[in-house]
């Protein structure tokens, strides 16, 4: 595409073979052309400084931070035959990618999780940021690096998974909790994977509402280090963005 639009007085087949020499330079690499711009944006957002009056208007209209937190989206994607995983900054009703990389066709393992997050989390240094990841982000391990480094985060879980509170009290599974639709609860204080000696987290448990017996068939299990669920204004938007390819509403407290 970029080769039929170059002015360039040649074949298209030189034009595009231009292009890939140059697009296989080792010096075009993200960190070097793309983090600059993005912290350059970031800062510039944050402060205003430099927006013109229509500028800062519309920042006011779009929703870029929720409760005060940059929101990331980390997420797996399959692209024809590359299997990418993507870290990505929610503005408003798009997505941003900040940062990706290709992996192995078996998916995104514990380890590179946090190597691609570590890339990123410089840039947003001096803010409070927020991490949002699907059931493949699901690892207790994932959330307690998060926590480690001051991040606050919310991960949906299996609802095969297993919850025990710091009193030894054994939680059911998931799907035996028993809730409705329309219903949420919110445990503190709860334990993943008995013996792992990892730190307690939060657990927030909401199933939407049905309307005229159609809606979501199982609810929303999200570990998170929040402290309270008024606070989870971050839920709407994260059931948001995942229920937006397949046509249902997003959920709202």
């Amino acid at each position: 595409m970029l080769a039929s639009v170059f002015p360039q007085l040649m074949h298209y087949r030189s034009r595009l073979r231009h292009l890939q020499r140059f697009l296989c330079w080792p010096q075009l690499i993200v960190k070097v052309l793309w983090f600059p711009l993005l912290k350059y944006w970031i800062r510039q957002v944050q402060t205003g400084r430099g927006l013109n009056r229509e500028q800062r208007r519309g920042l006011r209209r779009i929703k870029h931070r929720t409760c005060g937190y940059w929101l990331r989206v980390i997420d797996r994607t399959q692209w024809r035959k590359r299997n990418l995983f993507v870290v990505s900054l929610v503005w408003g009703r798009q997505a941003l990618p900040l940062y990706w990389q290709c992996l192995e066709p078996r998916g995104s393992s514990l380890q590179t999780q946090p190597h691609l997050l570590k890339v990123v989390l410089p840039l947003f240094r001096a803010y409070p940021v927020l991490v949002l990841g699907d059931c493949e982000f699901h690892r207790p391990q994932l959330a307690h690096w998060l926590a480690k480094r001051d991040v606050s985060f919310v991960l949906r879980q299996k609802r095969s998974r297993h919850f025990q509170t710091v009193s030894e009290q054994p939680y059911p599974v998931l799907k035996h909790l028993g809730l409705k639709p329309g219903r949420s609860r919110f445990y503190k204080q709860v334990r993943c994977n008995k013996g792992d000696s990892l730190p307690p987290f939060n657990l927030a448990v909401y199933w939407k509402r049905q309307y005229r017996h159609r809606g979501p068939k199982a609810p929303w299990c999200l570990l998170t280090n929040l402290s309270t669920l008024k606070s989870f204004e971050a839920l709407s938007l994260f059931c948001h963005f995942k229920q937006r390819k397949s046509g249902k509403p997003k959920i709202r407290f």
